[in-house]
């Protein structure tokens, strides 16, 4: 059930990644043809092209969570034994939810809603919907990041279950 809520939502934010980095594409060539060609470069494509970057490459941090394959850590993880390993392994969880709780939900909430009053120079936008992105991201991440610690847990239980059985002599 969880698994397949998080398939449905890592879907999601890669098709919003996907299209923003199509628009950011088109944007670019578009920047590009104004300046060359026609010799009056966009106003807008520049600024509107920073803040696409920005929610890119937060929603790809959260699309990497969905799929366990953000930067970690493993050469630390892979020299120690099982037992440490795990508990490296919990140590890490407990450390990535608290600082994207810190930092990206909370602290990116306060930074979006204190500069909802600014606005941006040439898209004249609210400076707060750009940063909105930060406490997207990380309520995305540590949703990933719970069920990636609930699938964890689940497979573990299997696998001690599993070598549990393995030793058990099967009589008739």
């Amino acid at each position: 059930m969880l698994t397949n809520i998080k398939k449905f939502v890592a879907r999601i934010v890669m098709i919003v990644a996907a299209a923003l980095t199509v628009v950011m594409v088109a944007g670019a060539f578009w920047q590009v043809f104004t300046r060359y060609v026609l010799g009056d470069p966009s106003t807008y494509t520049t600024e509107l092209l920073k803040f696409m970057l920005m929610w890119v490459a937060m929603l790809g941090a959260a699309y990497a969570f969905s799929k366990n394959e953000h930067l970690a850590i493993v050469f630390l993880k892979n020299k120690l034994k099982n037992n440490k390993a795990v508990t490296l392994q919990w140590l890490i969880d407990g450390l990535v939810i608290a600082f994207t709780l810190a930092v990206l939900i909370i602290g990116g909430w306060d930074l979006a809603t204190s500069t909802m009053g600014q606005r941006t120079p040439i898209l004249n936008i609210p400076m707060g919907w750009v940063y909105m992105i930060l406490p997207l991201s990380g309520t995305l991440i540590i949703f990933f990041q719970l069920i990636n610690i609930s699938e964890r847990k689940k497979e573990m239980a299997e696998q001690q279950d599993s070598s549990e059985s393995d030793g058990e002599v099967i009589r008739e």
